[in-house]
C-alpha cells in the first residue's frame, strides 16, 4: 500500500498499529515534540536529542520524514532511485526508533510526507500544536545563513524550535 504525495502515515512504535485514516492525529491533550529526520548525520543527532528530551519531560515525541526528490532529478529512472532510497532510509529509521522507544521508554510516532520539508513541518506542527520543534542545522555556511529549514523556522517561529548542531 503506497502513499500518494500530500498523505502521510503514523506509527505508534508502543502500540504497532498504523491509524486508520493514514493520517496520525493527537490524542488531544498529550504533550507532544516533532523532531524532522531526513537520514542523514545531523539529522540523526537531533534526532537523539529528541528522544531524550521527551524522555526528560515525559512528552510524546513525533518523528517526521518527509520524501523528497532532488531538484536535478529528472528522469523516471533517477526518481525510481530516490523513492527507492527513501524507502530504505525510513526503514532503517523504523527499525532504530523502535529500539529506542523500548530502550528509553518514550511514546514515538513516525510521521511520513511528501513534498518541501519546511512546509511538512510547519503544517504537521500546527496540525499537532506541539509544545516544540527540534530540526537540524543545515551542513553549508551560506545555507545555515538564508534559506535552510532550520533558519526559516526559527524567523517564523510559532513554537520553540531548537536547532541542534
Amino acid at each position: 500500500m503506497g502513499l500518494r504525495a500530500g498523505q502521510s502515515a503514523g506509527r505508534r512504535f508502543g502500540q504497532h498499529a498504523l491509524q486508520a485514516s493514514g493520517e496520525y492525529e493527537s490524542d488531544g491533550g498529550r504533550r507532544q515534540i516533532l523532531v524532522a529526520v531526513d537520514g542523514t548525520e545531523p539529522s540523526l543527532r537531533a534526532a537523539a536529542y529528541a528522544v531524550g528530551a521527551a524522555c526528560r519531560q515525559s512528552v510524546q515525541l513525533v518523528v517526521l520524514y518527509v520524501h523528497t526528490v532532488g531538484r536535478l532529478v529528472s528522469t523516471p529512472d533517477m526518481i525510481g532511485a530516490m523513492w527507492a532510497g527513501n524507502s530504505e532510509a525510513v526503514l532503517a529509521l523504523r527499525r532504530e526508533l523502535e529500539s529506542l522507544a523500548t530502550t528509553f521508554a518514550v511514546d514515538i510516532v513516525l510521521v511520513e510526507r511528501h513534498g518541501s520539508p519546511y512546509v511538512e513541518i510547519v503544517r504537521l506542527a500546527g496540525q499537532l500544536h506541539v509544545d516544540g520543534v527540534i530540526v537540524a542545522a543545515g551542513p553549508q555556511f551560506g545555507y545555515r545563513l538564508k534559506a535552510s529549514p532550520a533558519v526559516r523556522l526559527v524567523r517564523g517561529a510559532q513554537w520553540p524550535v531548537t536547532v541542534v548542531p
